[in-house]
C-alpha cells in the first residue's frame, strides 16, 4: 500500500522541475533551497543517481513529500514509477494534486507550462509587485505578473541551442555551431555569423518583448530572470534587475507550502 505523505514540514520537501532537457532535483525547507542537484531529462541512470543523491540529504533518506513540476510528460511518469518504487509513496504533481501557485489569467490555464506558473510565482512572492519573468531554458519564456499577483500572459521564442540546431538542420550548408557571444556584432565567417545572429539576436528579441511589456503597463516593472542559460545570456541582457538560478524549484516548494496552508497542515 503506497503511504500517504505527511502533511508537515518537520522534514524537508523533496522537489523536482522536469524540463525538456534537464531534470533538477532540490530540498526544500522553511522557504529554501537546498542540496541541488539535476540529471539529463533522457537519461533514467542519471536521474537515479541524482535522486538518491538527494536522499541522503533527508532525515532517515524519507522526505516529507515528493512534489513535481513537469513540461515533459514521458518522463513524469517515469519519475512518478521511482519515487512510489523507492519511497513507497506517490509524487504530488503541481497541477494535479497539488493546485497551481498562483492565479493564471490566460485563456486556458491548463495549457500553460507548469514550470512557467512556478517560477512566476517564485518572482512575485520575492519581489511583491507586478514583473516580468524571463527563462533562459530550452524555449526561451517572457511573462508578465500584474501587481494582484496573477500571470496575465507571456511570449515564448526558440532557446539557444534549439535556434542553433535549426539553422544547421533545416540548410545544407550551415555548421553546427555552439554558443558564444562574438566579438564584433557582425560574423567575419559563417560560424560567427551564426553565433551573432542567433546569441545577439536573442538578447535582442527579449528586450523588444520586455519593453513591449512595459509600454503596456505605462511603467517598468521588475525584470527578474532564471534557465540553464541564465549565466551565458545575462552579461548581455542589461535590462535584467534580478538573478534567480533556482527560481522555478523555489517556485515548486512555494506551490506545495501554499496547499498545505489551504490544508490547515
Amino acid at each position: 500500500m503506497i503511504a500517504t505523505p505527511d502533511k508537515t514540514l518537520d522534514v524537508p520537501v523533496a522537489i523536482i522541475d522536469i524540463g525538456n532537457t534537464t531534470v533538477s532535483l532540490a530540498s526544500w525547507y522553511d522557504g529554501n533551497v537546498a542540496a541541488a542537484v539535476s540529471a539529463s531529462a533522457s537519461s533514467a541512470t542519471e536521474f537515479d543517481k541524482a535522486f538518491s543523491a538527494l536522499l541522503t540529504t533527508f532525515p532517515n533518506e524519507s522526505p516529507s513529500a515528493v512534489v513535481v513540476s513537469s513540461v515533459n510528460p514521458g518522463v513524469l511518469d517515469k519519475v512518478r514509477d521511482r519515487v512510489e518504487s523507492k519511497l513507497d509513496r506517490q509524487a504530488l504533481v503541481i497541477g494535479e494534486q497539488i493546485p497551481l501557485p498562483m492565479d493564471v489569467g490566460v485563456r486556458d490555464a491548463r495549457a500553460i507550462g507548469v514550470d512557467r506558473v512556478c517560477a512566476a510565482a517564485a518572482a512575485f512572492d520575492r519581489l511583491h509587485s507586478d514583473c516580468i519573468v524571463i527563462d533562459f531554458g530550452s524555449a526561451v519564456t517572457i511573462d508578465l505578473v500584474d501587481e494582484e499577483g496573477t500571470l496575465i500572459g507571456g511570449a515564448i521564442l526558440p532557446g539557444l541551442r534549439m535556434q542553433f540546431a535549426a539553422l544547421h538542420e533545416h540548410s545544407a550548408l550551415l555548421p553546427e555551431v555552439s554558443p558564444a557571444m562574438t566579438e564584433l556584432a557582425y560574423g567575419r565567417d559563417t560560424t560567427e555569423a551564426i553565433q551573432s545572429g542567433v546569441c545577439r539576436g536573442l538578447a535582442g528579441a527579449v528586450r523588444a518583448l520586455v519593453e513591449a511589456y512595459a509600454a503596456s503597463l505605462n511603467k517598468w516593472p521588475q525584470v527578474i530572470a532564471t534557465g540553464g542559460d541564465l549565466d551565458f545570456m545575462a552579461p548581455n541582457c542589461d535590462f535584467l534587475d534580478s538573478l534567480v538560478a533556482d527560481l522555478t524549484l523555489r517556485g515548486i516548494g512555494l506551490a506545495h507550502t501554499k496547499y498545505l496552508a489551504s490544508k490547515g497542515a
